[in-house]
C-alpha cells in the first residue's frame, strides 16, 4: 500500500501470498470476506492466541477504494473480547487544526482583502494598520499552532517531518518568517508625486508572489489537515464529507472576493 489511489496498491509478491480458503461474497448488501492466516510468519506481525491489536476498514462501494470509516480495536483469540482503541491526544490535533484555519482560512484572507480593497476602508492608512494587525495575529497563531504539532508529534515518537503536510508545514513556517521580516526591513514607499525606486518595486513583487504562495500552501495544507484528522480518528464520512465542503465554499467565497475584488479596482485606475 503506497497510497490511497487505486494504482499505488499493489499485489504482495507470490512468495508472500499465504493466504489460503480465500474468498469474497456480496451478500444483502454486505461484502463478507474470509480467509485463512498464518499465525506466524517472518517479516510480519505475529497474531497471538492472547490480546492483539487490529484495524477495521471499509469503503462505500463494492470495489477498491478510499476506506472511509476506520477505527483500531484489540481483540483477545482465546476469550473472543474485543475492545476499541483510541487514538491518543485528539483534543491537541484539533486544537493545532482549529488555530491554523483561523490563521490561514480567516485572518490571512481579511489582511489580503484589507490591502487590495482599500478604496472601500478610510482614508489615512487605516488598511494597512488592518493589514498588519490580522497578520500578526495570524502568525501568533501559525507558531501556536506549529508548536503544538511539534510538541505533540514528539510525544506520540513520531518522526518529524516525515510526511508531506509534516514538510510542507515546516517550509511554510520559514516561509512566513522571511515574509514578515520582509515586511518590517521593507523599503520605504516613495512621497505622492515620486518615483518608486527599483529596491521598492521589486519588494512588492516579491511580498505578494510569496505571500500569494504561502496563502495556496496554506488552502492544501488545511485540506490536508481534514483527511489527517480524519484517517487518525476515524470520523464519520457523513461528517467529513460536510466538514470539507464547508470548509470549500469558505475558501472559494474567500479566493472569489480577493481575486474579483483586486482585479476590479485594479482595472479602475
Amino acid at each position: 500500500l503506497n497510497g490511497y489511489t487505486d494504482n499505488l496498491v499493489q499485489p504482495m509478491p507470490q512468495e508472500q501470498q499465504t493466504l489460503t480458503d480465500a474468498s469474497t461474497v456480496f451478500q444483502n448488501g454486505q461484502t463478507i470476506m474470509k480467509f485463512t492466516k498464518i499465525m506466524k510468519e517472518p517479516g510480519e506481525v505475529e497474531i497471538l492466541f492472547g490480546d492483539n491489536d487490529f484495524l477495521w476498514a471499509h469503503g462505500s462501494a463494492p470495489a477498491l477504494t478510499y476506506h472511509a470509516s476506520r477505527s483500531a480495536f484489540v481483540l483477545n483469540l482465546s476469550s473472543g473480547a474485543a475492545q476499541e482503541l483510541t487514538a491518543p491526544n485528539k483534543g491537541l490535533w484539533l486544537a493545532h487544526g482549529v488555530m491554523l484555519f483561523l490563521a490561514w482560512g480567516v485572518f490571512v484572507p481579511f489582511a489580503v482583502q484589507a490591502s487590495l480593497l482599500r478604496k472601500l476602508l478610510p482614508e489615512g492608512g487605516i488598511w494597512f494598520q488592518i493589514h498588519r494587525g490580522l497578520n500578526t495575529i495570524s502568525l501568533a497563531l501559525f507558531i501556536a499552532g506549529f508548536a503544538i504539532s511539534v510538541a505533540t508529534t514528539k510525544k506520540e515518537e513520531q518522526p518529524h517531518f516525515s510526511n508531506p503536510h509534516r514538510r510542507m508545514g515546516l517550509a511554510m513556517f520559514i516561509m512566513a518568517i522571511l515574509q514578515v521580516i520582509g515586511g518590517i526591513v521593507r523599503p520605504h514607499n516613495p512621497l505622492e508625486g515620486e518615483k518608486k525606486k527599483p529596491v521598492r518595486v521589486g519588494w512588492e513583487v516579491g511580498h505578494r508572489v510569496l505571500g500569494v504562495s504561502l496563502l495556496a500552501c496554506g488552502f492544501w495544507q488545511m485540506y490536508e489537515g481534514i483527511l489527517l484528522y480524519g484517517v487518525k480518528y476515524s470520523t464519520d464520512e457523513s461528517d467529513e464529507e460536510a466538514i470539507t465542503i464547508a470548509y470549500w465554499v469558505w475558501i472559494s467565497v474567500m479566493t472569489a472576493v480577493m481575486v474579483l475584488g483586486g482585479a476590479f479596482f485594479k482595472l479602475r485606475k
